[in-house]
């Protein structure tokens, strides 16, 4: 099979292998990056480098476990070695093992076999198996029913080929459970959502995103699991208007019954119709986190979403009017995380993404969020991806270079991908502007497939926190970066995917590239 063939969570695991993860690594679960649309390769150039941590010291537990994954490879290659390695593993407290089998996971995946896995790893109060790990299979996913009483939290993700009775079977021995993660495996179902009902009251986080759980059979987990927190449905096939209509006579014909208790709620490219959503948020009067991205709806219950004190809301690729989303946001003062990607583009698809033509985020649109933003002091997160027509008539400055001086430039994350007609006197609103000559806040920016080349240089350079760049597909040259990177020590990762002005050789080493320049000058 080729390299462009291999499937997706291959491809993903040879990317994370070859370095040792630190403990609390974010994980990939429930991440979107629209900036990677059809206009970016597939093969992407990300340049990487490790900066002198600022952080407080490793404990000696860490120190020791980024050894052990740092040496796996040399014990495992001899016997004797490897046998004492294997009665050390037996000894290490519970406690530890969750996060000493993360960091293998993401080092060395190719070594961990299924006895091993089942031998070693399955204990603790918390186990994650995904499908990037290779010598995972059934056998294995049915040993972690021996965890018993003991697991707190489990996490199986990405198991397209395993039937919905292998979860089912092993959730009753697990009666002290709080969170179920079963992101991707498609074929879980009524009786593993069912099973968790019955045997997990405890319950708080449920993720059935992209399975096959229908609305009926999350009637039981809603009765009987009061503590229920997170509920996340991202991507079920079999979610319309007839089918939720089971869920909703059986539950929501109560006009008392609310799910106080929800605060996050995924219902991400659900093909429900816009009252059906409405009538599911009624009964979240407490909800801080929504997905509603690549829905139908087209006017979200402002007042419902307002009580409930929203702090994160994702809205990308959905049909709202632009007049309704500047409204709703002015309702949401405690917004913290906030994605408008593509408005107009989606209405249920993710394929629309790419039609300009049915954009609605205009820089009228952007000029009146702009003056809703600003003043909004909590906002830490801002995604506009994909919307095509910004900039399209102030090309020199307007309304694109309002919203960074005044807000962008204040958030720690900007993701503008997609924006074609983005330039890069657009960013001087990053310059320093303030008495105290403070520098933006972002750590994360994103622009790939914009208009910004070497002429953004100064004014990305103004962004000292920056840890991560990305400029996939601009015009930008490794002269214009030379700066960048001389006034931004934190910057960790740059993508560089697709840039012409940068050598071929160069995307992916760039700092290396930046190190031998520095030498050179100086």
């Amino acid at each position: 099979m080729s390299k462009r063939a291999a499937e997706p969570s291959q491809r993903l695991a040879k990317r994370r292998r070859g370095g040792v993860p630190t403990f609390g690594a974010e994980t990939e679960d429930d991440r979107v990056n629209l900036a990677s649309s059809r206009s970016l390769s597939t093969a992407s150039a990300f340049s990487t480098r490790s900066v002198p941590s600022t952080g407080p010291i490793p404990n000696l537990s860490a120190l020791c476990a980024r050894s052990f994954v740092a040496n796996l490879r040399a014990l495992h290659e001899t016997r004797d070695d490897w046998e004492i390695t294997l009665k050390w593993l037996k000894l290490m407290p519970d406690y530890l093992v969750p996060k000493l089998f993360a960091m293998l996971r993401s080092s060395c995946p190719q070594i961990l076999t299924n006895a091993m896995i089942t031998s070693y790893f399955l204990r603790g109060p918390s186990i994650v198996l995904t499908s990037d790990v290779p010598a995972v299979n059934k056998i294995t996913i049915l040993a972690v029913a021996g965890a018993g009483k003991s697991l707190h939290e489990l996490h199986l993700t990405g198991f397209v080929k395993f039937a919905d009775s292998v979860f089912a079977t092993i959730l009753p021995s697990m009666p002290s459970l709080r969170v179920l993660v079963l992101r991707g495996c498609a074929k879980v179902g009524s009786a593993t959502a069912e099973a968790a009902a019955r045997s997990c009251p405890l319950l708080s986080t449920a993720n059935f995103n992209y399975t096959a759980v229908p609305p009926v059979a999350l009637v039981p987990l809603l009765k009987n699991c009061p503590d229920l927190k997170v509920l996340k449905l991202a991507g079920i096939p079999n979610w319309t208007d007839a089918t939720f209509a089971k869920l909703s006579s059986t539950v929501f014909q109560d006009e008392n019954f609310t799910l106080r208790n929800i605060k996050t709620l995924k219902l991400r490219q659900l093909g429900l119709s816009e009252s059906s959503i409405n009538s599911f948020l009624a009964r979240c009067p407490n909800l801080t986190r929504l997905d509603l991205s690549f829905t139908h709806v087209h006017r979200p219950l402002p007042v419902v979403l307002a009580e409930a004190r929203i702090e994160k809301l994702t809205l990308t690729s959905t049909a709202i009017s632009s007049i309704d989303v500047v409204a709703l946001i002015s309702s949401l003062p405690h917004i913290k995380s906030l994605a408008l990607g593509a408005l107009g583009g989606g209405q249920g698809s993710s394929v629309a993404i790419g039609n300009t033509s049915a954009m609605t985020m205009t820089d009228q649109t952007l000029e009146s969020l702009t003056d809703v933003l600003k003043d909004f002091g909590q906002l830490e997160k801002i995604s506009l991806v994909g919307n095509t027509k910004l900039g399209a008539t102030s090309r020199r400055s307007g309304a694109l270079e309002y919203f960074i001086q005044c807000v962008g430039r204040k958030c720690k994350y900007l993701n503008l991908s997609g924006v074609h007609h983005l330039q890069s006197l657009h960013l001087s609103g990053l310059l320093l502007q303030d008495a105290e000559n403070q520098p933006p806040r972002l750590e994360q920016l994103i622009l790939n497939n914009t208009g910004v080349d070497d002429d953004a240089a100064p004014y990305l350079a103004c962004c000292s926190n920056l840890v991560v760049l990305e400029l996939a597909g601009t015009k930008i040259s490794s002269a214009g970066l030379f700066s960048v990177v001389d006034t931004c020590p934190k910057l960790q990762t740059l993508n560089l995917t697709s840039c012409r002005s940068v050598s071929v050789t160069d995307r992916r080493r760039f700092f290396e590239t930046w190190k031998h320049n520095s030498e050179d000058t100086s």
